[in-house]
């Protein structure tokens, strides 16, 4: 598919009132709505892991837009409760674990979250240095 597609499907929808997920299964439950069958089994079903993270800037960003990930929202909350506290990453949390989870592999959340946790400890160390 090419940015252009995704560019075109992931434009928010002014008129349509904003849902926020509570939590990561509420965000797979959302995700499954915002695709229909083909688009889902293009997007997630046929792809690998590693392609998830093309979706950084148009699926991810509309995540963290239209989520709250940035200015805050119950999932931006339920986020840091887990020790996720950069909008950046909530977005790759939620769309890795939902490329896991539609491919019936463990989410393994706690890898995810101890990975970039480890991630900005080391540039916060870096930083003082």
């Amino acid at each position: 598919m090419t940015d252009e597609y995704w560019k075109e499907r992931l434009r928010p929808n002014p008129v349509e009132e904003k849902y926020i997920p509570k939590d990561l299964n509420d965000c797979f439950e959302e995700l499954k709505k915002m695709f229909d069958d083909s688009d889902l089994n293009e997007f997630v079903k046929d792809s690998t892991e590693r392609d998830m993270e093309g979706q950084h800037h148009y699926l991810g960003r509309s995540l963290r837009n239209n989520w709250g990930l940035w200015e805050g929202s119950r999932l931006k909350d339920w986020f840091n409760e887990k020790g996720i506290h950069h909008a950046d990453d909530m977005s790759g949390t939620i769309l890795t674990s939902y490329w896991r989870h539609t491919h019936n592999e463990p989410i393994k959340l706690e890898e995810q979250i101890k990975y970039y946790q480890d991630f900005w400890e080391e540039a916060n160390a870096n930083k003082t240095e």
